[in-house]
Formats: structure tokens, sequence, C-alpha cells
């Protein structure tokens, strides 16, 4: 009897350092994968991205100093596929500083635009060039004070004057005026977003009549002479507003779109899906894939893959923490394949998960090798602005996949 109960207590405990075992395999199955990439104060990553030849991902942002609201540090850092930091650069520079956009350039450097905030220490938007192991060639080419936006492909760069100068400008990479477009004569007027190709940039956004937004896509050439327009009717009735959110090329040569309509009171958003042929013609629009989502608005768009990928927002926009977000995967052609959630969690920041109230704004998708990842910005609800350098955070976050 005896014999009979001592197996009886190890089979019990075998069992339950099974149970114990397949509980934790369960809750590392459901960790987020996340690489941090910050460190205390406050740190920004993400502006942009641009892969190396071998592979690995160059990120663009800043490195905030502790207890400095005005000051930051231009920040590059290179990624390997594995998502180990290969090279970390801080630029010495002074100022509300940081790397906004980067390129591997035709020779093989890397070009980088450096941004500097201009009410607080007026430098000038610079070029920095470096190798492709992150050292300073010490070759820098200055654009000057002006208010712009700028964008940038291979061969050239496009400024965008927001202040009272006006115009777009296109340099190349020497910093030599190419060509100069008043406000009227630029024919990607009212697109602020860029697809980059061999030919030519693709722009999309929305074109305004009569205080009566369309959403509007264009391919102008590397000159600046437009190659095709496509503006699109209001796909609903009532609607205000209309423009391309976001836009990706597919794999047939086409483009595939995220476009968003509003009402008049800015209440209703209505997503939907169009698609574009190569030259820009609309072939066709499905919007089924969100019917059961209306809650919820898209803001991104990707290819992951061979898998479209949309990110979902909750259309309240709650900001807490521990809310999914989710992605909803379709087929090129829009039919819904399924979704995955992803939920940020206090115990994933490590240095600000003890904050009280933190909220988290939004993420933005990127493809890092095969993987898609997304960038999460988090602080705390109702933060005093002169400690923000020591309340904000910032986490890769691996997107989990169908």
């Amino acid at each position: 009897m005896a014999k009979m109960k001592d197996k009886m207590t190890r089979l019990l405990g075998r069992v339950l350092l099974l149970c114990l075992c397949m509980a934790l395999l369960a809750g590392s199955a459901m960790a987020n994968e996340i690489v941090d990439l910050c460190a205390e104060g406050y740190d920004s990553i993400g502006y942009s991205c641009c892969t190396l030849p071998d592979g690995r991902l160059i990120i663009t942002g800043k490195r905030g100093t502790i207890g400095n609201y005005a000051d930051s540090r231009a920040r590059l850092v290179c990624l390997n596929p594995d998502m180990t930091v290969s090279w970390d650069y801080f630029d010495p520079e002074e100022g509300g500083c940081r790397f906004i956009d980067a390129v591997v350039l035709q020779d093989g450097t890397i070009g980088a635009v450096f941004d500097n905030s201009p009410y607080q220490n007026p430098v000038a938007k610079k070029l920095k060039f470096f190798t492709q192991d992150g050292q300073p060639t010490g070759k820098e080419i200055s654009l000057g004070k002006g208010d712009c936006f700028i964008s940038v492909t291979d061969s050239v760069l496009i400024l965008h004057y927001m202040s009272d100068q006006g115009g777009v400008d296109l340099i190349d990479w020497q910093g030599n005026l190419l060509r100069h477009f008043e406000t009227s004569e630029w024919p990607a007027k009212g697109s602020d977003r860029y697809l980059y190709e061999e030919d030519g940039m693709v722009c999309y956004s929305f074109d305004v009549d009569c205080g009566v937004g369309f959403a509007r896509i264009v391919k102008i050439d590397y000159d600046g002479k437009l190659l095709w327009e496509t503006v699109l009717p209001h796909m609903h009735e009532n609607v205000i507003n209309a423009t391309l959110v976001d836009c990706i090329k597919t794999e047939d040569g086409g483009y595939l779109a995220l476009l968003g309509e509003t009402d008049p009171d800015c209440k209703v958003w209505q997503d939907m899906l169009v698609k574009f042929s190569a030259d820009g013609r609309l072939l066709w629009t499905n919007e089924k894939c969100f019917e059961q989502y209306k809650d919820y608005v898209c803001r991104d768009i990707e290819l992951c893959k061979g898998k479209v990928v949309l990110q979902l927002d909750q259309t309240e926009y709650d900001t807490g923490m521990d809310r999914p977000y989710l992605y909803l995967w379709t087929d090129e052609n829009g039919n819904e394949l399924g979704t995955t959630e992803l939920i940020p969690r206090k115990e994933d920041l490590v240095r600000y998960g003890n904050a009280r109230n933190l909220r988290c704004i939004g993420f933005i998708m990127y493809m890092i090798g095969d993987d898609l990842w997304v960038n999460g910005h988090f602080y705390e609800e109702n933060r005093d602005y002169e400690k923000e350098m020591a309340s904000v955070e910032e986490l890769l976050y691996k997107v989990p996949e169908l």
C-alpha cells in the first residue's frame, strides 16, 4: 500500500511538472517579441528606415538628454538581420537634433538628412554622409534654415517649403538645385506621401477642390514631369473629404492603396481598398473586408510574405495600455484571410513600467527582412513636460503572423 501511494505521489508530481511546463511554454508563446533600442530619457526612433545591401537595417531617430527638454542628439542605429545592433551613431551637434531620413546612395555611402528644431537652436538642415560601418565621411552639405518637409531617394531630394518662401525644390545629393517649382506648378500638389521607383515617384494623398477633398495618385519623373494622374470620385454619399492614407507596390507592378472617406462632421470614417494598374488606372475597389470592423479605422498597409496586412485602430482612439492592436490579413484582391493581435503590456517597459496612467500612441509598420515589426511610442498621461525627457519610451514589436 505504501509503494502504491509512493507511485501515485511520483505520478502526481510528474503531472504537475508537465502542467507547469506547458503553462510556461504557453506563456512564452503569448509573450511579445520585443527589441528595445532606447535608454533613460526621451528617445525616439523610426522616423524612417532603409536597408543596406547585406540586409542590415538603418533606422533614423534621436536620443534625448535626461532632464533637458530642449536637448537631443541625432541618431542612426544599424540592426543586423537578427535584430541585434551592428552599430549605433550619435551626432555631436547640440540642440533638438534628429536624423529624419536616410538612404543608401548609388556609390554605396549612406546619406542622411540632419534636422534641428528651429525654435530651440536654429542650426541649418544638413546632408551628412557615412560609411556602411557607421563612420562619418566628414562630408556635409547645408540645406539652409528654411522650414521645409524633406523626402529623399538615392538620386534626388524633394524640399517642400512650408513658410512664406513656398514652392518645391528638387536637389541632388551634391546640394545642386535641379529645379524649383512654385507651389501651383508642382504636379503632385496635395500629395505628401511617396513611393520611389527607378523612373520616378508615385505620389498620393488628396487634392482639394472648393473645400472638398478627393483622393489622388500621380506619378512624376525625377525632373518633376507629370507621367500620369488619377483622381478618384467619392465612393459613398455625404462625403466631404477623401484621401489615400497609405499605398504599396504589388508584385504585379500595380499599386494597392487604402482609401479613407469621412462625412462633413468627421464622425464617420469609411475604409476601402483600391487597386491601380502600373499606369494608374483604377482596377477595382473592395470594402467587404472592413464590414465587420466598423469600430476600427485602418491607418497602415504592408505586404508580408505574399499577404496584405492592414493595421486597425479603435475608432474612439483609446490610447490606454493593454488594449489590442488588430492586424487584418487579406490576399492581394482584398479577400480576408484572418486576423492577429498585438497587445502591449506595462511589463514590456523595463524602465517605465511602474508609471501610472501609461498611454500608447499607435504603431508604425516596417518590413525588416521577412518579418513585420511595429514601433510603439509610450508616455505617461498628464506628464510634466519639463520632465518629459524621462517620461517617454519606444519599443519595436514583432507582429504575430497569420
